[in-house]
């Protein structure tokens, strides 16, 4: 377990060496943990609220929350499959030679800086109230807490700029890991990177116009 999180922090500052010493290794079997963690994370910022709502209305609510967060691991188990094979044909095209295995084990370990993100996104969730409760709460809440809004306003800008960084954190590790699971260079690993991402809209507006 110690080196699972050793590695999960190493990959976010040296992708690639990380990722070749995971390659080397032998057989990667974190690839669920690290999906179900990242399931976890981008769970993270509206569970804690959508369970204080619910669980004013239903003795349930929890019951649901997790059923929810059931449904998105398998959404996103299914998404991943489908996105690791295309950056695998991607990766090909652009003349790389990273195997099936070391592709989704590159994806998945490209997701580090979303799992990191747990640690602001959870305090915030439980310490902050969300900014919806803020704008019903109006003049009263103004007139109560003078620094309220404000400091909701700074607060969304923090997790702004802290959403952002991890966004860009992500892109670029990904496309790291990504670049040495095919042994080619960063800038293919973010072509890599891109292909994956567009393919699906690609699709999506090739089925459109063939239904007209």
């Amino acid at each position: 377990m110690r080196t699972f999180f050793r590695r999960l922090a190493r990959v976010v500052i040296w992708p690639r060496t990380t990722m070749r010493e995971i390659l080397d290794a032998g057989r990667d079997r974190m690839i669920v943990p690290l999906l179900l963690l990242a399931t976890i994370a981008a769970f993270s910022s509206d569970v804690n609220s959508n369970a204080r709502k619910g669980l004013a209305a239903t003795p349930y609510a929890w019951l649901i929350v997790i059923c929810a967060l059931v449904v998105s691991a398998l959404v996103m188990f299914l998404a991943f499959y489908l996105f690791s094979w295309i950056a695998y044909l991607a990766g090909r095209f652009l003349e790389g030679q990273g195997s099936q295995s070391a592709v989704r084990s590159a994806l998945a370990w490209g997701l580090a800086p979303l799992i990191w993100a747990i640690l602001y996104r959870v305090p915030i969730a439980i310490f902050f109230p969300p900014e919806n409760e803020v704008i019903k709460a109006g003049d009263a809440a103004f007139r109560l807490r003078p620094g309220l809004i404000g400091g909701s306003c700074a607060l969304a800008l923090i997790f702004g700029l802290l959403e952002l960084t991890m966004l860009v954190a992500y892109v670029v590790v990904s496309s790291r890991t990504l670049a040495e699971a095919h042994r080619f260079s960063a800038w293919k690993g973010f072509g890599t990177l891109v292909i994956v991402g567009i393919t699906p809209l690609v699709i999506i507006i090739a089925a459109v116009l063939a239904m007209r």
